[in-house]
Parts: structure tokens; C-alpha cells; sequence
């Protein structure tokens, strides 16, 4: 007898140790299935680039500029609190609305103001998100900084005294002559490559390059048409003269710098340069701030 009931409980205890053994397996089987369910409903999460990180984190879109440059970025001497203005400021107003709807976090500007070859070595260094500063997409930036779509075109002009207007019909009349030009600029590099038998001087910011003028210390101010403007409403006594580069030195197109490698970037700012151009604002804001501009400076 003793075996037949050693045989049964050995084979109770064996069932009842395989349940056990399901049983434990069982519930880390669906324990995983509830926690793969979770994964796949919960949203993955957004990756952005390294200077759209930064906005988002920061909730700062932060601006290098250099001021002076009218009617793109300018002080407005007439307000109480002597802020940066135009063409450009509004358009970054602008880009950090569209960033603020990207990012899902409100997004507001942080202007830096400094002198265009200190903003230029700050983008290059990615110590700035962009830089709006009336700036050309040269091949030589290109190696150092990626560029948005272009967003205004204007003509590089030569603006002299009205007096002296009709001796300046070719370039070649300004032989001998002493031209002024902003510092690492197009113009600047214009001027020196075309205007070789003249002197060139360059300096730091535009209104200094004009006060040469006005003040006969310059013959001339190599100046792209669309600055050249709030100067020619305030001062009647500056003209652009006949004399005109040739064609493919002629236009002079501006875009937006960003450090390099920032497509997500670049694809918000591209997009709001689009609406801005469809909805005839940045037309609207040239003619807006050289008024402005113009204004200043009759009160200056």
C-alpha cells in the first residue's frame, strides 16, 4: 500500500509544482505585453537640432545684428527706450512667432548688438541662433555658416554730393577719388576689387561712412540701394550717381545666417521669409522704417 500512495502524492506534488511554474511565467509574460501597449500609445518624443534645442530649452531666439545699417536694424533714437528697430527686427519678431508655434513654447528675441564682423565671427562660432544683419550669402560665408532663402534683392550704387553728381558717369570717374565703405561687406570687397585706382576706406559702421561724405572727406559711399534710402529722403543734398557696376556685381541679394548644420532651423525660417513675402510685408516694412529712419535723422 505504502507505494501506491508514495506514487499518487509524488504525482499531486509534481502537478501541483508545473502550475506554480506556469503560473510564475505567466504573469511576467503579461506584465511585458501591458508595458510594450504603453510604449506604442505614448508619443515619441520631438528631436531637433542643436540651435532649436537650444530656443526651445531657453525659450530665446537670440539675434546677432549690428545697427547703423538703415533701414534693416537701426536705434530708434525717438523712443524712450532706444531699442533696435527694423526691417530685420521685425522679421525675427516674426520667426520667433512661427518657433513659438514649432516648439509648442512661447519664443521671444533677444537682440545682441554689436559691429557686423563681431556678428559674423559669433555665428560662425554658433555663440548666437542667427544673425540678421542686411547680409549677403557669399561663397566664402557659405564654408563657415548656412544661409535661408533670400529674402530682399536690392542694386549696389555709388551715393554722392549732389554738387558733384555730374562728374560721376563711369566708374573710372572716380580715379583718385576716396570712396567709403562698411567693413567687411560686399561693398567693401566692391569697391576694392573695382574701384582699384581710387582710395578705399572702410570703417565700422554705415552713418560714419556717410558723415565722410556729407563732410567732404569722401568723394563717395559704396552703399546698396535699399540703405541708401532714409539718407536720401533726409538729405537732399545726397544723390546715387549714373555711374553703375556691371551686372554681376550689380544685385545684391540678403538672407538669414544660422550656425551650420541646422536644417530643421532653416526650414522654420524659410517658411515664415515665404508668408512674410506673400503678404507684401517686408515691401511694407522698408518703406515703414526708412520714414522712420528719415525722420531720425532730420532730428539727430
Amino acid at each position: 500500500m505504502k507505494d501506491p500512495v508514495k506514487r499518487t502524492l509524488s504525482a499531486l506534488l509534481a502537478a501541483a509544482g508545473m502550475a506554480a511554474v506556469l503560473s510564475g511565467c505567466g504573469a511576467p509574460a503579461a506584465q511585458t505585453d501591458t508595458a510594450d501597449a504603453g510604449t506604442q500609445a505614448a508619443a515619441p518624443a520631438a528631436e531637433y537640432g542643436p540651435v532649436l534645442t537650444r530656443i526651445q530649452q531657453t525659450g530665446k531666439l537670440v539675434v546677432g545684428t549690428a545697427s547703423g545699417y538703415m533701414p534693416y536694424e537701426f536705434i530708434d533714437i525717438g523712443s524712450s527706450d532706444q531699442k533696435v528697430i527694423g526691417v530685420d527686427m521685425a522679421l525675427g519678431d516674426k520667426i520667433a512667432e512661427k518657433l513659438s508655434e514649432t516648439l509648442g513654447t512661447e519664443v521671444t528675441t533677444q537682440i545682441e548688438d554689436t559691429t557686423f564682423t563681431s556678428t559674423l565671427a559669433a555665428i560662425a562660432a554658433d555663440q548666437i541662433d542667427i544673425m540678421l544683419a542686411g547680409m549677403s550669402p557669399t561663397d566664402e560665408r557659405r564654408e563657415t555658416m548656412d544661409f535661408s532663402d533670400v529674402y530682399l534683392k536690392a542694386e549696389q550704387r555709388l551715393m554722392v554730393r549732389k554738387e558733384d553728381a555730374d562728374q560721376y558717369k563711369t566708374l573710372a570717374d572716380f580715379a583718385g577719388k576716396s570712396i567709403a565703405v562698411q567693413k567687411t561687406t560686399t561693398q567693401e570687397k566692391i569697391a576694392q576689387d573695382l574701384l582699384t585706382d581710387s582710395t578705399v576706406t572702410s570703417l565700422e559702421k554705415i552713418p560714419v561712412c556717410v558723415l565722410e561724405l556729407t563732410t567732404g572727406k569722401a568723394d563717395a559711399v559704396v552703399i546698396e540701394s535699399t540703405v541708401a534710402q532714409p539718407y536720401l529722403i533726409a538729405n537732399p543734398d545726397l544723390v546715387l550717381c549714373d555711374a553703375a557696376f556691371p551686372d554681376d556685381r550689380l544685385y545684391k541679394d540678403t538672407a538669414i545666417a544660422v550656425p551650420k548644420g541646422n536644417e530643421d532651423f532653416l526650414a522654420v525660417i524659410n517658411e515664415t521669409i515665404k508668408e512674410c513675402q506673400d503678404a507684401g510685408l517686408i515691401d511694407q516694412w522698408i518703406t515703414e522704417y526708412s520714414e522712420i529712419c528719415a525722420e531720425n535723422n532730420k532730428n539727430a
